[in-house]
């Protein structure tokens, strides 16, 4: 089989990144149409979509394990015909029970897919020794809007059914065509046995960094939260209607894409605490400053308002674009574990808070309202700063 030069390897990488993306978020900014088949509250939707967490945990545990073990090419192939099928049922279900088997399911494939493909960089990365992890977290951003501006556009158009049915028939034939091309550079099952990760070294083995779990929640938070309740924000609490609702979303994700493909260029110049300090203050405060502008303007200028939010949410994004990616990469260079099993180790921490972050969130929209509740991962950025010491002058240029 002819070896895959490393050119071709990334342009593969970031084809998978992208269309992973334009996958998994293809209907988020269809949310109110399927909360609206479910006939839920708020509450009850975002408590819901939170138990994707108990799928995403079970993979977060076993999956790096089976890459190691076992390889890419596999898991890939069954977390991205999972990730299709659960969608397709997400967006056609109008069963509160069947709603809740296919997100732990869809949970569990995203992780899986997450595990190996960033292991797949992560290897690319060390074998060209070329920092592309956040390079790759753009294109998935571009990805994730990419499908938010086709969803806008196919709102009241296009039936949430047959948009998404499509949608992740096609997303699924084409990357499972270029797992097949990638297949001589995949990560290939471990040969020796002393290096072999059986299921009792998950627990032997496991080790929760506070200082990196801390930060990688507070980072994280306010990413979860606009891709959770953003179109809902938008359209239900501020009577923005039509494919504009899905605007500030759109723009807050080109901003993620855009700090994501060039914050490289500043690590020279800037050291990594410091950009990392400033980048979750320009996020926090903006969207902060945003939330709490739209409540001041009048309720019946619409323009105002989306284009209020339209500038909270660019900033917001553009500020917090950078910090998971790289606060991933300095995990994994300063672990002697292998990378899937890094990426895994530090995924059940983060998924188990971001699950009660996220009820948090969605029982304090119910409570009160959604924009108090969007506070709740705003502020949270505030608090990165106060972790930035992780990020250690040896890895700083990584």
């Amino acid at each position: 089989m002819q070896t895959l030069t490393s050119k071709k390897e990334l342009t593969y990488l970031q084809s998978l990144f992208f269309l992973f993306g334009f996958l998994i978020m293809s209907w988020i900014p269809r949310f109110p149409e399927v909360k609206a088949n479910l006939g839920l509250s708020n509450g009850q939707f975002g408590s819901l979509v939170s138990t994707s967490a108990i799928g995403s945990l079970i993979s977060l545990l076993t999956v790096g394990h089976l890459v190691h073990n076992y390889g890419a090419k596999t898991i890939m192939r069954i977390a991205v015909s999972s990730i299709a099928a659960s969608l397709i049922l997400l967006t056609t279900t109008h069963s509160g029970f069947i709603f809740l088997i296919s997100i732990v399911v869809q949970g569990g494939a995203i992780s899986a897919f997450h595990i190996a493909i960033n292991t797949q960089g992560f290897s690319y990365q060390d074998r060209t020794k070329k920092p592309v992890i956040t390079l790759l977290s753009g294109f998935w951003s571009s990805g994730a809007v990419a499908t938010a501006m086709i969803s806008g556009l196919l709102v009241g158009h296009v039936s949430l059914k047959i948009h998404i049915t499509v949608l992740a028939v096609g997303a699924l034939l084409t990357m499972l065509a270029v797992i097949t091309k990638m297949k001589s550079e995949l990560i290939k099952p471990n040969k020796n046995p002393s290096e072999a990760y059986r299921v009792s070294d998950l627990f032997k083995g496991f080790r929760i960094d506070t200082l990196v779990s801390g930060v990688l929640l507070c980072a994280l938070c306010l990413e979860f939260s606009v891709s959770d309740w953003a179109a809902i924000f938008t359209k239900e609490d501020m009577g923005i209607n039509g494919g504009v609702h899905t605007l500030p979303y759109i723009l807050f994700t080109l901003a993620m894409i855009t700090g994501r493909l060039f914050v490289h260029k500043l690590f020279e110049k800037i050291t990594m605490q410091r950009l990392v300090t400033l980048g979750a203050l320009v996020s926090g405060i903006s969207f902060l400053v945003g939330l709490a502008v739209v409540h001041l303007v009048n309720a019946s200028n619409k323009t105002l308002i989306l284009l209020v939010l339209c500038f909270s949410f660019t900033f917001a994004g553009l500020g917090s674009s950078f910090l998971a990616p790289s606060i991933m990469n300095i995990a994994n260079v300063i672990s002697n574990s292998p990378a899937s099993v890094v990426i895994g180790q530090m995924g059940v921490i983060n998924n188990i808070a971001i699950f009660f972050v996220r009820l948090i969130i969605a029982w304090t929209a119910q409570a009160t309202s959604l924009t108090i509740a969007l506070v709740i991962p705003a502020s949270m950025l505030l608090l990165v700063p106060f972790f930035a010491k992780i990020f250690p002058p040896s890895v700083l240029k990584t």
